[in-house]
Formats: C-alpha cells, sequence, structure tokens
C-alpha cells in the first residue's frame, strides 16, 4: 500500500510538471523510475492512465479523472506533512510540565524568563502535584515532562537525575523553650514530629545520617500534610519537628521562626541526609522541537545544583 502512494504522489506531480524527466527532478528520483511508479499504478488500478500521442504521453479520461480527485487532496497533505515537520524543527507549541509547588518556587521560577524568551513562541502548561500522581499523569499522557523525588517503578519512563538536596531538622525557638532542645536519638525519639507521608519520606533518610539504620524512626507523628510549606508552617507555630529539604527553611531561619537542630551523633560522621531530583518522561514522547527544547533546558539548568542564599544545593523533595 505504501508503494502505492508514493506512486500517486508520482503521478501527481508528472501532472504539474508535464513530463517525466521534470517530474523526476522534482521527486529526486530517475525518469526511469518514474516510469516504472507509474506502470505498478496502471497494474494495481487496472486501467490505462497515459496514452501515446505521437512522441508526447497524455493522460487517458480515467487518468485525469484521477489526477483532479488528487489535486482535492494532496496539495492539503502536502501542508500537513510539511506543518508536521515544521514542528519537529520549530520550537513552538505547548510542553506540560509537573513537579512540587515549593521547587518550583525555588528553582524553576528564576530561570523561566530565559526559556521563553529564548523561545518566543514555545507555551508551558505547569501544573503542580505530588510525585506519585506526577509519574501517573506523565503514564496517562497528561503531561509531556515531570519533575520527581523518587525513582518511579514505571517501565515506560526515562528519567535522569539533576541535583541532590540537603534535609535538616527544624524547631520552633517557643517549641524548643518549652520541650527542651534534643540531642542524641533517645532525645530526638521523644519529641513531637511533622512527616510528609506515611512513609516519613525526608525525615527517614535525616534519621539514618543522623543516627545509623540500627535506630529506629521517631513513633510521635502528630501530624502527616503532604505539603512542604504546611509542614513549615506547623513547625512555626510550635507544633513539633520536622525534616524539611535546606533551601526551603532558609528564610524561616535567618529571619528566627526556627532553628536547625543537630544531633550529637551526626557530629562525628560524614553523612549528610540527601535526596535526588528527577526529570522524567515517557520513553514514547513524540521527540518535537519544543519537547526537546523543554527537556534540555531542565537537564541542563538542573545539571549544577542550584545555590539559594544559604548556598545549598537544592532539588526535589521526596
Amino acid at each position: 500500500m505504501l508503494g502505492n502512494h508514493e506512486a500517486l504522489w508520482t503521478l501527481w506531480e508528472v501532472s504539474r510538471a508535464g513530463t517525466h524527466a521534470a517530474a523526476a527532478a522534482r521527486l529526486g528520483i530517475t525518469a526511469s523510475a518514474v516510469g516504472q511508479q507509474l506502470k505498478a499504478l496502471e497494474r494495481h488500478a487496472g486501467v490505462a492512465l497515459f496514452e501515446r500521442v505521437g512522441r508526447r504521453a497524455r493522460l487517458t479520461p480515467a487518468g485525469a479523472a484521477l489526477v483532479a480527485r488528487l489535486g482535492e487532496h494532496l496539495p492539503a497533505l502536502d501542508a500537513a506533512l510539511e506543518e508536521a515537520s515544521e514542528a519537529q524543527r520549530t520550537v513552538r507549541g505547548e510542553v506540560s510540565l509537573g513537579g512540587p509547588w515549593p521547587f518550583f518556587r525555588s528553582w524553576f521560577r528564576p530561570r523561566l524568563p530565559g526559556l521563553l524568551a529564548r523561545h518566543p513562541e514555545l507555551r508551558l502548561d505547569v501544573r503542580f502535584d505530588v510525585p506519585s500522581r506526577i509519574v501517573r499523569r506523565l503514564m496517562d499522557g497528561e503531561l509531556d515532562l515531570g519533575i520527581i523525588g523518587l525513582l518511579p517503578e514505571a517501565p515506560g519512563l526515562e528519567v535522569r537525575p539533576v541535583a541532590q538536596e540537603g534535609f535538616v531538622a527544624v524547631a520552633s525557638p517557643a517549641y524548643l523553650k518549652r520541650w527542651g532542645t534534643p540531642r542524641g536519638a533517645r532525645d530526638f525519639g521523644a519529641h513531637r514530629f511533622i512527616a510528609f507521608d506515611a512513609d516519613l519520606a525526608m525525615l527517614a533518610p535525616w534519621w539514618r545520617a543522623a543516627f545509623g539504620p540500627k535506630e529506629r524512626p521517631p513513633a510521635q507523628v502528630v501530624c502527616r500534610i503532604a505539603n512542604l510549606d504546611e509542614m513549615l508552617a506547623l513547625v512555626e507555630a510550635g507544633v513539633g519537628l520536622s525534616v524539611l529539604p535546606d533551601y526551603l527553611v532558609e528564610p524561616s531561619v535567618r529571619a528566627g521562626r526556627v532553628v536547625t537542630l543537630t544531633p550529637e551523633s551526626a557530629r562525628r560522621s560524614a553523612r549528610r541526609p540527601r535526596g535526588t531530583l528527577w526529570v522524567a518522561w515517557r520513553r514514547a514522547a513524540a521527540p518535537t522541537a519544543r519537547f526537546l527544547a523543554v527537556r534540555h533546558w531542565l537537564l541542563e539548568g538542573g545539571g549544577e545544583a542550584p545555590r539559594p542564599a544559604g548556598g545549598r544545593a537544592v532539588a526535589l523533595p521526596v
């Protein structure tokens, strides 16, 4: 069937160019190949498309009717193909991107004007969500690119690491004045904690780095809330301790609303609790120019871990 489509294009070009040789020049093939395609088309259709008149060949009534029908459709198809080809070459159109709001605010927002200035015909649809739903939206085709903090268990996705973050434990001065400042694992384990989710994201890796894998994580999780800003607000309100990305708490630390806590055992260890930031996309994603431009911008722009006011690396909350 593909050969017949090619032969129809050849017939259309012959009708426009007037001769096999001229059509061949336009198609980038030989005049002999043009003749072979037209003969194959005649065999397939079971009707003569050309007749000899002296030394020239002219369309038969059946050939002329076929060319007329081709004229109704092939130019539009040709334009559609050219438009599709242009989309592959030109950064134009919409790219959807998802990730967590705190990271976007700290890393994405300052870099966004440069991306849009470089590609004025690019349009971005940015959505904020937790990593599990970002992965699901990627797989469902609702998002082109996602920023996540956990390696997804989805074989249809490609991922690339772009940065890391550090985790710190924080509490408000009022909370510490009331309950005391914890030092070792037992002290910390007796305090009230605010966690991101049931898996103790951020808290669990910080705990292992501070006290070792044998120490059990704290049991007093008084609030689980999958929103980093709300976690920080509860810490500032004196509800409990929490472990958060260092870039997020830096303004509150500078303002004195919270203080960072350093476990005694951590002073003897070189290990630092960290998380990795990943850019993810579907393996089967169409490699349009706009998709490749945004993906390259994310990977290159995040290749060097961004450094906010405190000088620490920024990455995605897990």
